[in-house]
């Protein structure tokens, strides 16, 4: 049963220059680092992925909420702490990629514990929107990451899932027309057994949502994405820019996905409240798993 149990922990910042990402990966059977760069402007996209044999690089220690992640592999050396009010990453990438990041947890998380098939479970804890300030650097070329105009996504998920999982996911955050902080979470395939992990912020408040749809060609993954959820509080379309894919087939193990980065327009609901969005920064995500 342990080489069933998947583990990870991915943070990611997004603004209006790059949208980084960075993520511990624990499969039983192998563990992963992997970590990105996209540079908006440019649309230039940086990427690294360490597989190691087995779980021995990649600790685990402590929970969700607090404890510690790190991973150790050649030039490769991060480590992730979390607190109650924090969430800290630090390290450097095949010595090429260095980053330094601390993150201001919200009062109001997603946490949900949802059974998965006969005898599976899936446990994630979700964060987006949130301030977060420091550091990356990559071959010489710094970024200055601040609270006002960055926006970070955390995703802490340990389950023992299905053998076959696809899901939709989209996730980013920014300011909307009046000034207020923004962040969702949204999903498809994965949480839908009565209940999902569906959810946006407004300065920190949770709101939940319905069950949402994704509408998208999945031939050209390129063109504008509509995503809205069945009680209307979610409207929005996405307008990527980049993207980064993958289609790895290994037999036992297979891996299609992908994400592209871009920005978000629309509206969030609650009641009569309404949140328009013109310029969020975020991204989406095909995935197929095998694993």
């Amino acid at each position: 049963m342990k080489y069933r149990i998947k583990r990870w922990e991915y943070l990611g910042v997004c603004n209006n220059d790059i949208i980084f990402g960075i993520a511990v990966v624990r499969l039983g059977y192998m563990s992963t680092l992997f970590a990105y760069l996209f540079e908006r402007r440019s649309a230039r996209i940086s990427e690294y992925e360490i597989l190691t044999p087995g779980g021995g690089a990649a600790i685990f220690e402590g929970t969700s909420l607090t404890g510690g992640i790190t991973f150790e592999s050649g030039k490769t050396a991060v480590r992730m702490t979390s607190d109650p009010e924090t969430i800290a990453v630090e390290g450097a990438v095949k010595g090429e990629l260095s980053v330094s990041l601390s993150f201001r947890k919200y009062r109001e998380p997603l946490v949900c514990l949802t059974r998965t098939g006969l005898k599976g479970f899936n446990y994630t804890h979700k964060e987006a929107g949130i301030p977060v300030r420091g550091t990356i650097r990559h071959k010489g070329v710094s970024w200055d990451i601040q609270e006002m105009q960055s926006f970070g996504v955390q995703d802490y998920t340990l389950g023992y899932l299905a053998r076959q999982t696809f899901w939709n996911w989209a996730s980013g955050g920014g300011i909307d027309r009046e000034g207020n902080r923004i962040g969702f979470n949204l999903v498809q395939g994965v949480n839908e057994t009565g209940f999902t992990e569906n959810v946006f912020w407004v300065n920190g408040r949770l709101v939940k949502t319905d069950v949402v749809d994704f509408r998208y060609d999945d031939v050209d993954i390129m063109k504008p994405w509509h995503i809205k959820s069945n009680d209307g509080r979610v409207r929005l379309q996405f307008l990527p820019g980049g993207k980064r894919s993958a289609n790895i087939n290994a037999g036992l193990i297979v891996s299609k996905f992908h994400q592209p980065f871009g920005r978000f327009e629309g509206t969030l609901r609650d009641g009569n409240q309404v949140w328009e969005l013109q310029n969020v920064s975020g991204f989406t995500e095909e995935h197929y798993a095998k694993w």
